[in-house]
């Protein structure tokens, strides 16, 4: 109920017409006080109008009189104010609307027909609940006087309330406990008694308010229905019991889902056949159980599909071939109500079988393996270099690749250091031999150590059921090529060196020492010095890595091989999509005189960008990109000082004028006065056409 419910309209009095008060007579109900507002409308105060009228008694009033007589102690709420949510003890208030305008007023009147309305609404809400509740209901003050019954109570008792409210309990029900509950205070629950042949359960409780006794309330209902329903929930149990036994003594299994595909019952034999037990499956879908792994097909679903019997072969529990035949179960309404389904081990009966199968997928699987391994291995006319120092790491490479000695790879990202990895595997154990390589930085810590060693099934969660082989393992006379080995784990470092020095590898979660025969290969970008002196790698599995070293310098410092390099990528890349794009000489120079700190790699990548975004076949300096496209100028390895200053002060004098043709501009840019400039411009013949 809000208070614009309970409100008397009332319209307020302005500031200056005080002196035209109405009567009390004039006002409603209740109501001894009147709202003043200013010339805006706005809500200042009331008059208690009894109170001003006798002060005043026809004498004249000032305008500060008026202000001193204006109250603010009845408070303002607005119209839509819950009357459940107003303050306890207010009587009087002033009700404004949503812009603030005084729209009524609410006195006691207002208030005490709020009340009578609430109690009237609370007293029907209580006999409608009351009357809706099924067990009866009856109710004694504290001298045992009925004062209340409901209809379930008229009903069971067969006497109308009219006969029993107003009575003694006793005189209505003969041998009633009533008097006893009020005499001793407590409570009596589940007590059996008789009333016109009908049996009833009644409980019995006082009714205490703030300690005092202030009755006592009992609550019965007919048990006959009660006695009724639980001799036929008895022979239900029986027939469950007798169905259940049924079931579980079927030596094929039985298994039972709902309409929906949710299982209900599984028997005994269907957990001996497949090894899934029934509390693992119960209430789950079927839908649920093929996504989880425990079947690879559904013949429930098939048969909510098709809506008829059918029989499939099933994989069950991932190991277990079995024969399974669903048959639906109807409604009167013809609704699928029921899936049953029988099931017959057929395992031994495709052992055979299964196990050719698994053996021509696992050849077949070998050769795809080892045909993509010999696809990764680079043939040698594939590889290219001109200097010395790469000439002598492939001379030493040579040398090493007949011997099983350990190998240590160095050299920045993008040097080569797989390709004379692969160079020297092939020279060595030859192509037919596996060769396994395994970035240790790009592969967890936590599994970094199964994936080179293997594992046990069951070593540890999601770890496959048979094992699984290392890397070492895979790569049995053959050669382990371990990439950015600078990387690995201090905690895998020691499982290492032993795996080198004692040439056996041991299962995580296993206790077999498994012999294998690796060449180790091992290649890294980082300083392992230092890494060794600050204690980031082990020292005696560094010695043993690097039984013999070989460093890859950088591309800048083996520059005659960028134009080699430069064509091989170009004609490897024209023949693998079909160009024939080619760079011109400026392209070419500047590649040549671009620092590469990628390396070959990074020049390879940079080449084949050009040529798939270039829309022309000759390759122009607009294509570079940003950071190599900048011209840079050294002199020439061998150039005497004194030359090399003035090529320079050349270089900069021209690149300044071409960005900025005006002499004056230049020798503002590169801060020495304009005779300098003139005189150093005309010793290097650069104001040949320019603008001065």
């Amino acid at each position: 109920m809000k208070a614009a419910d309970i409100m008397s309209s009332f319209t307020p009095v302005l500031l200056t017409e005080l002196f035209e008060l109405p009567s009390l007579a004039d006002l409603p109900a209740g109501i001894d006080f009147v709202p003043v507002v200013d010339s805006e409308r706005r809500f200042i105060g009331t008059v208690d109008l009894a109170t001003f009228c006798s002060d005043r008694n026809g004498a004249a009033v000032d305008d500060a009189d008026i202000q001193f007589r204006i109250s603010q102690q009845i408070p303002c709420i607005a119209a839509d104010s819950d009357v459940d949510s107003l303050p306890r003890g207010l009587t009087r208030a002033v009700v404004v609307d949503s812009s603030g305008e005084v729209v009524g007023v609410i006195g006691t009147g207002g208030l005490l027909a709020c009340l009578r309305k609430s109690l009237s609404e609370f007293k029907q809400r209580f006999f409608a609940v009351i009357n809706s509740v099924q067990s009866g209901i009856l109710a004694v003050d504290d001298n045992g006087i009925i004062i209340l019954v409901n209809k379930a109570g008229e009903e069971l008792l067969g006497i109308g309330r009219a006969a029993m409210v107003g009575r003694p309990v006793a005189a209505v029900i003969p041998n009633t406990v009533m008097p006893t509950i009020l005499k001793t205070k407590k409570t009596l629950i589940g007590r059996k008694v008789e009333i016109n042949g009908i049996a009833l359960m009644a409980n019995y409780a006082p009714i205490i308010v703030q300690g005092q006794l202030k009755g006592a309330v009992s609550v019965f209902q007919d048990i006959s229905i009660v006695d009724k329903m639980s001799n036929e929930l008895s022979n239900v149990k029986s027939l469950i019991k007798e169905l259940e036994a049924i079931i579980d003594s079927s030596y094929d299994g039985i298994w039972i889902t709902d309409g929906q595909g949710n299982v209900l019952r599984v028997n005994r034999a269907y957990e001996r056949i497949t090894g899934i037990k029934f509390s693992e499956v119960k209430g789950r879908n079927m839908q649920e159980l093929v996504d989880k792994g425990y079947f690879d097909q559904s013949v429930t679903l098939l048969v909510m599909k098709e809506k008829k019997s059918i029989t499939i072969n099933q994989l069950a529990n991932k190991d277990r071939r079995i024969l399974v035949t669903g048959n639906p179960v109807f409604n009167e309404r013809g609704e699928l109500s029921r899936v049953v389904t029988n099931v017959r081990d057929v395992t031994e009966l495709v052992n055979l079988q299964d196990q050719l199968a698994r053996t021509k997928e696992q050849t077949l699987k070998y050769k795809t393996e080892l045909s993509h391994l010999r696809s990764q291995h680079i043939k040698d006319d594939e590889i290219v270099y001109r200097s010395p120092p790469m000439a002598r790491a492939f001379e030493l490479a040579l040398k090493i690749a007949e011997v099983d000695s350990t190998v240590l790879i160095t050299g920045e990202s993008g040097t080569g250091k797989d390709v004379i990895a692969k160079f020297i595997h092939r020279h060595g154990k030859g192509i037919a031999a596996p060769f396994i390589k395994i970035n240790c930085a790009a592969i967890p810590d936590q599994l970094l150590e199964s994936e080179l060693f293997g594992y046990e099934g069951g070593a540890f969660s999601g770890a496959r059921r048979e094992g699984k082989p290392g890397l070492f393992e895979l790569a049995n006379k053959g050669t382990l090529f371990l990439d950015e080995v600078g990387d690995m784990p201090l905690l895998v470092q020691p499982k290492l060196l032993r795996a080198i020095q004692e040439k056996e590898v041991i299962r995580v979660g296993g206790t077999e020492a498994r012999k294998v025969k690796v060449r180790i290969i091992a290649a890294t970008n980082r300083d392992m010095a230092a890494m060794v002196k600050s204690g980031h790698f082990r020292q005696d599995l560094y010695y043993r890595l690097m039984v013999v070293p070989v460093h890859l310098p950088p591309l800048r410092e083996r520059k005659e091989e960028v134009p080699l390099l430069i064509k091989h990528f170009i004609d490897r890349i024209n023949k693998q999509y079909k160009y024939s794009k080619r760079l011109s000489p400026e392209v070419v120079q500047r590649l040549v005189d671009y620092s590469w700190p990628g390396n070959v790699r990074e020049l390879e990548n940079v080449l084949e960008r050009m040529m798939v975004t270039a829309s022309d076949d000759e390759l122009t300096l607009e294509l570079l990109p940003e950071d190599i496209g900048r011209k840079t100028f050294l002199p020439k390895s061998g150039t005497k000082l004194k030359t090399a200053v003035e090529q320079t002060e050349a270089y900069m004098l021209a690149e300044a004028y071409r960005e900025h043709p005006s002499w004056p501009k230049v020798a503002e840019i590169l801060g020495v006065d304009r005779a300098t400039v003139f005189r150093k411009a005309a010793k290097y013949r650069l104001l040949k056409g320019s603008n001065g």
